[in-house]
């Protein structure tokens, strides 16, 4: 299992070329170099940069030819090389809907911090790159929360008041801070003012001794993680914004077409109709607060 991207690339190189590794060492499209030691073998790391290197310059030159600004800038980093792109494997896995299930299923690992294990060991870099994406992405969405606070967005549920210190103490805290190394952010994620994970529909301020979901990790480790695909109605970390309020509108009215059609089983007719009273609840808890802005 791969992204769709990833999934795209491979398509099109196994179309470019028929031998069996993405990346060898030579072509051979009429079998004249059968001869060749190891023939067939894949290209080395330092062979990939000077392919980068040399596409990058094709595509600059292009692009300057042809007028375009859209050319591939000097990010000051030093050159390209195979290793760099772990940093997208790391945004895919933490930006993108169900990425770390992906990735557990794709690497076989069960949590993240068992991501340890890609590219063999922890030597490797990969889990820094993750941290570091995991940093930026709370961070950007710690933003987003206290930018919504302060616009007046209404917050529900047991956990409102250490929701509403966590956004404003870690925005004060940790906006603009400059990282030196990405092995930092790995310390920095398991602070508890940035244990705040937005799911579909809610949104939990984690307190591992009274989370009611199945935890990812151990409840003494710093980068224990909740498991928001099974969030429970009755946990105290649990709290409700505006904006979870609209992805339950939304879940209500598509219900509400199940509930309302004749033709349902009964089975699920019953089912989906205390699944939708339940989601109404919600919704009207919700707005029964919302003068206490």
């Amino acid at each position: 299992m791969v992204i769709e991207l990833v999934s795209q690339a491979v398509a099109v190189l196994e179309r470019l070329h028929p031998s069996t590794l993405l990346f060898p060492i030579k072509l051979d499209f009429r079998g004249q170099n059968r001869a060749l030691k190891r023939h067939g073998r894949a290209r080395s790391g330092k062979s990939v940069s000077q392919d980068l290197a040399g596409f990058v310059a094709w595509v600059n030159a292009e692009c300057q030819r042809r007028g375009r600004t859209d050319s591939i800038p000097d990010d000051g980093r030093g050159p390209l090389t195979a290793s760099r792109f772990r940093r997208t494997l790391a945004w895919f896995i933490r930006r993108r809907p169900r990425g770390l299930i992906a990735a557990s299923i794709q690497y076989g690992h069960l949590h993240t911090r068992m991501l340890q294990g890609y590219a063999g060991a922890y030597e490797s870099g990969f889990p820094d790159e993750y941290a570091f994406e995991d940093w930026l992405y709370r961070l950007e969405c710690l933003a987003e929360d206290e930018q919504a606070l302060t616009a007046g967005e209404h917050v529900s549920g047991p956990a409102v008041d250490t929701y509403r210190y966590r956004v404003t103490a870690a925005n004060r805290e940790f906006a603009g801070r400059v990282l030196t190394s990405e092995r930092q952010a790995r310390d920095l994620v398991g602070n508890p003012l940035l244990q705040i994970h937005h799911g579909q529909g809610m949104t939990c301020v984690l307190n591992p001794s009274t989370a009611a979901c199945q935890l990812r990790g151990a409840i003494d480790d710093p980068l224990v993680t909740p498991d928001t695909d099974d969030c429970r109605p009755r946990c105290t970390n649990l709290v409700r914004t505006d904006r979870d309020i609209e992805h339950v509108k939304q879940q209500e009215a598509q219900l509400s077409k199940v509930v309302d059609d004749p033709l349902a089983p009964p089975i699920r007719h019953e089912r989906e109709r205390h699944e939708l009273a339940r989601l109404r609840k919600i919704v009207r808890v919700h707005g029964e607060g919302a003068g206490d802005r």
